[in-house]
């Protein structure tokens, strides 16, 4: 029998390799950029790696004496390849700098370069992890000359449970608690004791050659001794659908997390619940299958039969009526949201396990060959989950949408179990055979037909009227209508309104702290309120980056966008981070307009690293200024992000804009503060005068285009926003905590109340020089009329 130590030893390599999955996915973000398209290039480098491993440690198992001391030399090889990834990646990103500058303003190419940098970072050790099942397949079946079939399938149930509680406790606790580079070196330290115990114990290990021959299933002698061209064709053909088998696995896998984001808010969580559904789904449909016994009829009807069930399966879950899902939509606890995931996700990822154990049934040819056979069919289904992957992410999903995809996805799965049955399962009537094919596709065309469910569209209006909506490149965009009010939204997020609202004072208030400003860079496009005004002062340039190609469009469409048009104007469809960190513009103002940290890479823009690489793109005296939406954040989340920012920015000023809104406005080398003249704007500028004719009320008694009203946002200076933040921890990269806090917070703007009243600095020192002791009292009344009550409980 197999040893029960290689139960162990297969567990704890699944579970570090997830591990290295997810740590290196957000490496790669950092570095390629947080599109979807550019994870599933990092995906498609990892599984290519694991394919070219499989299938080379495969045939090279067949060749090794003692597959066990090799299994152990890689596990040990991987552990020291592993832990060199973080500083790799950090030579990467140096190099990748260098690279933005000479490629121009092609994003294709600087998405190949970083690309290239990701596989030569990753690749190498992927090859190696893709070689360890192979190689302790052909072990077992040294130590098992029984059931070659039976080892294959508990081994790979086995390690897909490793990865499944690696997803777990890497995603959920190592990387916030521990940061993704310790996590990276504690998974790399269980390969190593993994590999070097492995070592030790091969040398008292005996290994016995099996003599035994397993017949294909498929071939027209149970000798083995039919037609080899038939058996080459038919080998063919059954790894066709192998391929498309790991195909249509990891389309669902995209399709899954777009959906996730229609019933909950995406957050870290969706992702890895949805990736931990999928490995225990797929990890108990390995071991339900050993329950099965071997038998060749059985097995092809069992495989078809996996594949058409998962199909229907998927197709009637996603086409539920929206008030199906009432019960759980907008769900806050990360528990519920667990259990909704595994809810939907677990039977046809059940399904979907079984599939892998069936087919390595039918491609096993004999015993001494089982590493091989092992390595050339995980080769093959992982070659497909590439293909999947990138062409759901790259195209189906952004070009054609929701619905299309399921449709596509879902007629590929019952199409492999028609197929299957249809061909192989001799043992059924060939008119029975005809009569269920016909019957499936009969089925398929009947539900689509008959659906109401308009995917995602229902989802996204909700009770509102739907104006229009766009499956974007990481999100769902949409405009939408309700009391006469005209809304964007981003994943069901509120992102601005067709009316003027609070979001112009995020321009107005650093255009009057800087005494001359003219090149911008805006993150974030919003609705365009505030990129906008920016183009009301005398600049000559304005950058807006934005991940959502189709916003501008949409803008244009629906709100008023006349600012796209203007010469001054360059919109950038590029990951925020990605562009501050290699470009090489320089601007005397950069406003970060990104909100909702809780939603995937967010938290990013509130971190250490992304200010450092914000410095790096202003000019000297240039101002950096980030937006905080205090209604996500708890105090102690807010004083961290005050330390974060401080740390970069020491001479930095908060102000308010409304409600559950703060701005950190600062710079390197001296406190921002409002001069005469550039408050003189305020009255002399038409324009100005006009836009800041606007109150927080709808009383318009302190319009904003009065000075005193103007300075009166200002809440507090550097001194005691370090008083404020002096114990506070530190927001960075490595350790992504933000991004898994905000996901568990309840939106609460109240909760700042005591904070800001017990700490506002007196109004004088945002002047650059002495004021009226008339226009200082008359600024402690307008906060008393404002602020204070803004910020009470309502």
């Amino acid at each position: 029998m197999i040893p029960r130590i290689v139960y162990l030893v297969i567990f704890l390599s699944g579970f570090a390799s997830l591990g290295y999955e997810l740590c290196w996915i957000r490496k790669g973000a950092l570095l390629v950029g947080a599109t979807p398209q550019a994870l599933s290039i990092v995906v498609a480098v990892f599984f290519g790696g694991l394919a070219a491993g499989a299938y080379l440690f495969g045939r090279l198992s067949t060749r090794a004496g003692t597959p066990l001391l090799w299994y152990g030399i890689l596990e040990c090889a991987i552990g020291v390849m592993a832990a060199a990834t973080p500083a790799l990646f950090i030579a990467a990103g140096e190099i990748s700098a260098q690279a933005y500058q000479w490629a121009g303003t092609g994003q294709a190419l600087h998405l190949l370069v970083r690309s290239a940098l990701v596989a030569a970072v990753i690749l190498p050790t992927c090859v190696l992890i893709g070689g360890t099942l192979p190689l302790l397949c052909q072990f077992s079946i040294h130590t098992r000359q029984a059931d070659i079939r039976f080892a294959a399938g508990i081994l790979y149930a086995v390690n897909t449970g490793g990865a499944f509680f690696g997803c777990i406790f890497c995603g959920i606790w190592f990387i916030p608690f521990l940061g993704i580079d310790a996590a990276i070196w504690l998974n790399a330290s269980i390969n190593f004791a993994v590999g070097a115990g492995v070592v030790l114990v091969s040398r008292t290990t005996s290994v016995t050659s099996p003599p035994v021959r397993t017949a294909p299933v498929f071939c027209s002698s149970k000798e083995n001794s039919g037609s080899l061209v038939d058996s080459k064709l038919t080998g063919i053909v059954l790894y066709t659908l192998f391929f498309w088998t790991g195909f249509v696995a990891l389309g669902y896998e995209l399709l899954w997390v777009r959906f996730l984001s229609l019933l909950i808010h995406n957050t870290v969580y969706t992702c890895i619940f949805s990736l931990g559904a999928v490995l225990l789904g797929i990890a108990a449909g390995g071991l339900l299958v050993l329950m099965v016994k071997v038998r060749p009829g059985q097995d092809i009807l069992l495989f078809g039969g996996a594949n058409i069930f998962i199909g229907f399966t998927v197709l009637l879950i996603l086409l539920q009526p929206v008030a199906s899902w009432e019960w759980i939509r907008n769900a806050t606890s990360v528990s519920m949201q667990a259990l909704l995931t595994i809810a939907i996700i677990f039977v046809p990822s059940l399904a979907s396990g079984i599939s892998f154990p069936l087919a390595y049934r039918l491609i096993a040819t004999r015993a001494i060959l089982s590493g091989r056979d092992f390595g050339a069919l995980t080769a093959v289904s992982t070659l497909g989950g590439i293909a999947g992957s990138l062409l759901v992410g790259f195209y189906l999903l952004p070009e054609s949408g929701m619905y299309a995809t399921l449709g596509i996805l879902t007629c590929i799965s019952l199409t492999i179990g028609t197929y299957a049955i249809f061909v192989f399962a001799d043992g059924i009537a060939l008119l029975r055979r005809g009569l269920i094919a016909g019957g499936v596709v009969l089925m398929w065309l009947i539900v689509l037909s008959t659906n109401t469910t308009g995917l995602p569209g229902d989802f996204l209006a909700g009770n509102r009227t739907m104006i229009e909506y766009a499956e974007g490149i990481s999100s769902f965009v949409a405009v939408v209508k309700q009391g006469g009010i005209k809304t964007l939204e981003i994943d069901r997020m509120w992102q601005g309104q067709y009316q003027k609202g609070h979001q112009i004072l995020a321009a107005h208030i650093p255009m009057i702290l800087h005494q001359d400003p003219k090149r911008v860079l805006v993150i974030g496009m919003g609705t365009g309120q505030t990129a906008s005004r920016f183009l009301m002062y005398d600049i000559d340039r304005l950058d807006c980056v934005d991940i959502e190609k189709t916003l501008p469009g949409m803008l244009q469409r629906h709100f008023d966008a006349a600012w796209l048009s203007d010469p001054r104007t360059r919109v950038v469809t590029d990951d925020g981070r990605n562009y501050t960190a290699f470009a090489t513009s320089m601007y005397d103002i950069v406003s970060i307009e990104v909100g909702q940290s809780f939603r995937p890479q967010i938290a990013s823009f509130y971190t250490v690293d992304f200010y450092r690489d914000v410095k790096k793109r202003l000019n000297k005296n240039g101002l950096a200024c980030q937006f905080v939406p205090v209604g996500f954040f708890t105090e102690e989340q807010f004083r961290a992000i005050v330390r974060s920012f401080l740390e970069v920015f020491p001479q930095s000023t908060l102000w308010y804009n409304k409600y559950a809104e703060f701005m950190l406005i600062g710079n390197v080398t001296q406190q921002p503060r409002l001069s005469a003249a550039r408050l003189g704007l305020l009255r002399s500028d038409a324009k100005l005068n006009a836009d800041l004719e606007y109150a927080f009320d709808d009383k318009l008694l302190l319009v904003m285009n009065r000075k005193e009203v103007f300075a009166a946002n200002f809440l507090m200076g550097p001194e005691t926003l370090a008083r404020l933040s002096a114990t506070a921890q530190r927001y960075d990269d490595d350790r992504p905590v933000l991004e898994y806090q905000t996901a568990r917070n309840i939106y609460l703007p109240s909760r700042f109340h005591n904070l800001i009243e017990n700490n506002l600095e007196s109004p004088d020192g945002i002047f650059s020089q002495k004021i009226s002791l008339t226009t200082e009292a008359a600024i402690t009344k307008i906060r008393e009329e404002t602020v204070h009550e803004m910020l009470a409980d309502k």
